[in-house]
């Protein structure tokens, strides 16, 4: 009869594995950009409605339209701190997410600022958006729309996730190719239904992944 020795609490390589076992929970825990990838896709089918009514001249008043994204990017991003908020205070687990509300707000901001300025001066920065190859990337990029997929990679980076680093890449990706599509409808088709299926399926993907781990490792 032989006897196997057990793994000492105090070896060094059990205290390591351990640890790590430990990290990769806390971050697991710690993760819910699901629900921001959720509020933003409900944001830009919105905007389907804003498009098709909100243009057009408004007795020299900026159209609902230019009001829209700085309206509905500021009540995401504070219905987004106070899910992680929430969510933090029921899990004892904190997310350092300040820097990613704080660089949404900046950017929504900066880019509101610019869309203004430019419609009060067609002419500004009119070399740039002259057709070239950088044309497209200016134009949606330097969006309202935009920095959803911008503030998403600094989230990325905070929850260390690969999949919504995928998912932000790709939801840039999508504006570029649906940017000098010729046949938009009024309602901003096809553009709004791929940006927001791209959101509205990572969100959904995000959601069920730890469900989906828990059953592989079961």
């Amino acid at each position: 009869m032989t006897t196997n020795d057990a793994p000492s609490p105090s070896d060094p390589r059990n205290l390591l594995a351990m640890k790590r076992a430990l990290v990769r929970h806390v971050r697991r825990e710690q993760r819910g950009a699901w629900f921001a990838l959720l509020v933003f896709a409900a944001v830009r089918f919105a905007d389907a409605p804003v498009v098709r009514y909100g243009q057009g001249d408004h007795n020299g008043d900026l159209p609902p339209a230019m009001w829209y994204w700085p309206v509905a990017l500021v009540l995401a991003y504070t219905a987004i701190g106070w899910f992680y908020w929430r969510r933090s205070a029921r899990l004892g687990l904190g997310t350092r997410v300040g820097p990613y509300l704080a660089l949404g707000i900046a950017l929504v901001v900066f880019i509101t600022g610019y869309v203004l300025w430019e419609a009060q001066h067609p002419g500004f920065l009119a070399d740039l958006r002259e057709p070239s190859p950088f044309a497209p990337v200016l134009n949606s990029v330097v969006s309202p729309a935009g920095t959803i997929g911008l503030a998403l990679l600094l989230l990325a980076r905070i929850e260390r996730s690969w999949a919504l680093l995928a998912i932000a890449c790709g939801y840039l990706g999508a504006m570029l190719s649906t940017t000098d599509l010729s046949d938009r409808s009024p309602w901003g088709f096809p553009g709004i239904l791929v940006e927001g299926g791209v959101l509205l399926l990572g969100g959904v993907g995000l959601a069920l992944l730890p469900r989906v781990k828990e059953r592989s490792a079961a």
